[in-house]
């Protein structure tokens, strides 16, 4: 700990003496730490004996402490001397859930929420020798008496979810708790003035060859006085034009209380952000500074993209800067712990996305860290941001005004990244989910209904995205795997928004080794109450489902058992996904297949596993969001030697580009015979649907039956290809 402190002084001094005013640096490093569910401790004063080193930033779980409840950290630092106009700020990027702060034995304030951004005044408190004193509390909820339906904290999926170790209903179901120091902790000195946040938003009253750009800096002042501030947007990944702005302000004695200087910045002719597979997405690099006459008093720099967001009017779709786009993506979690997850990582996962020909994702039922965000906006992967809520929580007033108030955060602080271009409400309130009527005694159909309303409104406050005010289970088509059948999936929507599908699959059998022992791979029977699948159901997998609703077959080994289950996670998102694309904008407007990836060592709905390894589920959908699509619909569900069967040929083109002079060919072959091929000539039009044809066929054998559908440009390239396997009986 003295050496420690000892090195971060001769860093500090250095780097006060080398730069002026304002400077920043990390509290980065082995911190220490405390039981604290005793409250008779008092983690500020007590002594060092009995404390461990504890790694920040980290979720505690992930740094190798496997705790519940409340826990203390503490930490030293020394500082040079500063001067009498020093503005002292602690800021904490993400403390899940409760944070109370003292330093040096005064206390700095109290936080509740895991994933914003607070920033706390410790000029009075400040020493040159300073210990820091965090106690950080993520409670135990009993899955007895709370869970799902009466929650407590706004922590969505990180709280209790079905992709949780344990699963969503066991008393293990929170086990490996997220609590932590879990993002980046920094002091920041400057000089009479210090700028917590600069919200901006692209305003479009002017068209989308003049944006403006509005922008709110939140700041604390030491005293009144007056200022300038300047404001300039630059180019952060292309060459191009910067904009400026400069105007005298004056600034308020705040105290511990925020207040907001609003300025407008025209940005006439500025380059627009664009999702992947549509434009390059141009990011501009905000820096806001408020100066006076003896120079900079401080400075803060945020990063933003300028992009239109609509949603269209019955059903006919999003538009992103006027033009429309759709939207095909997948639900993401990346981890339990998001302090696993780093801008490398994330750009590993949104490669995979977007090599899925994916354009989107739903961050499921939580916010995630600051990085997803920014890799996402510099790939161009659209976001649809939920709040984190899911399923039930404590249904009082106070209740809904901290989550309204939670979700104001998120908007505001996550609202600068572009790749946002949606928010998503409450998913499955229990008003909303019928559901839960069998399962829980004291469920209602009013249960949480004030709740989703204050924290939907509290999302329409921001005008620059879609806001979709809760995700119900009507938009949830899991047939095949929870009700209904595997073709049920070509009915005709009820929704023009499909948020979940799927179905759940195996990993490749090198990953499942590292999840299942080898003495717990072969349970005696597929009974969902053989004791054999206990483990495997902490790992989330549902033996019920498996194979007593989507009739999964074993098969005689693990491998068959592997190929089995992925082949019937591939057939169903694809299925699904090309239906839902042949009702594109009748009524389909958007879906996102539930989940892309494992979040941990499990076995779920994730059509890449945890150690980023594709299933063949993942294979399928790529074929099925091809940008130009050669679908080929299933219409006789049941084939059968000598009788007359037929299946439909569509092409999709969802390109800003027509597909002039296409060539369309199809064949269907059987036990290497062929039975029918043709082709024809078509322009396929920007975003468009497009019957082609419908194939009638008399298969004269048993066997599998194979139809080959493929589009080549005017050039013979191939742009879209497909294929699709029924199985003929005698």
């Amino acid at each position: 700990m003295i050496r420690y402190a000892l090195a971060l002084w001769c860093c500090v001094a250095a780097f006060a003496q080398a730069t002026a005013l304002p400077v920043t640096w990390s509290l980065a490093g082995d911190w220490r730490a405390h039981d604290a569910n005793d409250p008779a401790f008092d983690g500020v004063r007590a002594r060092d004996d009995g404390w461990s080193p504890l790694r920040v930033p980290a979720n505690w779980y992930s740094a190798g402490r496997d705790h519940q409840g409340a826990l203390w950290y503490r930490h030293a630092f020394t500082l040079p001397k500063l001067s009498d106009d020093t503005l002292a700020t602690l800021t904490f990027d993400g403390v899940d859930y409760f944070a109370d702060v003292t330093l040096n034995g005064q206390p700095l304030g109290r936080h509740e929420g895991y994933f914003q951004r607070f920033s706390l005044d410790a000029t009075d408190a400040l020493r040159r020798h300073n210990r820091l004193a965090v106690k950080v509390d993520s409670p135990f909820e009993d899955p007895k008496t709370i869970w799902p339906l009466h929650k407590n904290m706004v922590k969505g999926v990180l709280n209790q979810h079905d992709t949780r170790p344990g699963g969503a209903w066991s008393p293990e179901g929170q086990d490996a708790n997220s609590g932590g120091i879990w993002a980046p902790v920094r002091l920041h000195l400057s000089r009479g003035a210090a700028i917590d946040e600069v919200i901006v938003r692209p305003d479009w009253q002017a068209g989308l060859e003049k944006p403006r750009l509005g922008a709110e800096i939140v700041y604390r002042a030491r005293e009144n006085r007056h200022a300038t501030l300047r404001l300039t947007a630059s180019p952060a990944n292309f060459a191009g034009d910067s904009f400026r702005l400069e105007q005298p302000v004056t600034l308020s004695a705040t105290g511990n209380t925020a207040q907001r200087l609003r300025v407008t910045l025209p940005m006439d002719g500025a380059k627009l952000w664009w999702p992947a597979g549509y434009g390059k997405p141009h990011l501009y690099q905000i820096r806001a500074s408020l100066h006076d006459a003896q120079g900079v008093m401080d400075v803060a720099k945020t990063r933003t993209g300028l992009r239109k967001a609509q949603e269209m009017p019955d059903n006919q779709g999003w538009r992103i800067n006027d033009k429309r786009i759709f939207i095909k993506g997948s639900n993401y979690i990346g981890s339990p712990w998001l302090s696993e997850m780093t801008a490398k990582t994330y750009r590993r996962d949104f490669q995979l996305v977007l090599a899925m020909n994916a354009n989107a994702i739903r961050v499921h039922g939580h916010v995630a860290g600051r990085p997803l965000y920014q890799v996402a906006d510099e790939m161009g992967l659209m976001i649809w941001q939920d709040v984190p809520l899911q399923w039930g929580y404590n249904n009082s007033e106070a209740f809904a005004d901290n989550a309204a108030r939670q979700t104001r955060e998120m908007v505001a602080q996550f609202g600068n990244s572009p790749a946002i271009i949606a928010w998503g409400g409450h998913n499955e309130p229990p008003w909303n989910s019928p559901w839960m009527e069998k399962r829980f005694p004291d469920w209602n159909n009013n249960l949480n209904r004030m709740l989703t309303e204050r924290v939907a409104d509290a999302l329409a406050e921001d005008t620059s995205r879609i806001v979709h005010r809760f995700s119900a289970v009507e938009e949830h088509y899991w047939q095949g795997w929870y009700f209904g059948t595997m073709r049920d999936m070509l009915a005709p929507a009820k929704t023009g928004i499909i948020t979940e599908f799927g179905a759940q699959a195996l990993p490749d059998l090198a990953t499942l080794k590292t999840i299942i022992p080898p003495q717990l791979r072969w349970p005696a029977t597929t009974a969902a109450d053989d004791p054999g699948w206990t483990r495997w159901k902490y790992h989330n997998f549902q033996p019920f489902q498996t194979f007593k609703f989507a009739h999964i077959p074993r098969g005689e080994n693990l491998e068959t058992f592997i190929h089995n289950t992925q082949r019937y996670q591939a057939q169903l998102v694809a299925l699904a996904a090309e239906s839902y694309r042949r009702q594109r904008y009748q009524p389909v407007t958007a879906l996102f297949q539930f989940m892309f990836v494992e979040t941990w060592p499990s076995i779920n709905w994730g059509v890449v596993d945890y150690l980023r390894k594709p299933k063949a589920g993942y294979y399928a959908l790529q074929r099925a969001y091809q940008p130009l699509l050669p679908s080929i619909e299933p219409v006789t569900a049941v084939w059968q030697k000598g009788q007359p069967g037929s299946v439909g040929l569509w092409a999709i083109n969802d390109t800003f580009a027509d597909c002039r002079a296409c060539t369309l060919t199809w064949t269907v072959t059987q036990n290497n015979r062929t039975l029918l091929a043709s082709q024809t000539r078509r322009t396929l039009a920007a975003d468009s649907l497009n019957k082609i044809e419908t194939l009638n066929i008399t298969p004269q054998a048993a066997g599998e039956l194979l139809v080959s559908f493929t589009i080549y440009d005017a050039k013979g390239k191939v742009v879209g290809k497909n294929r699709y396997r029924e199985t003929v009986k005698e």
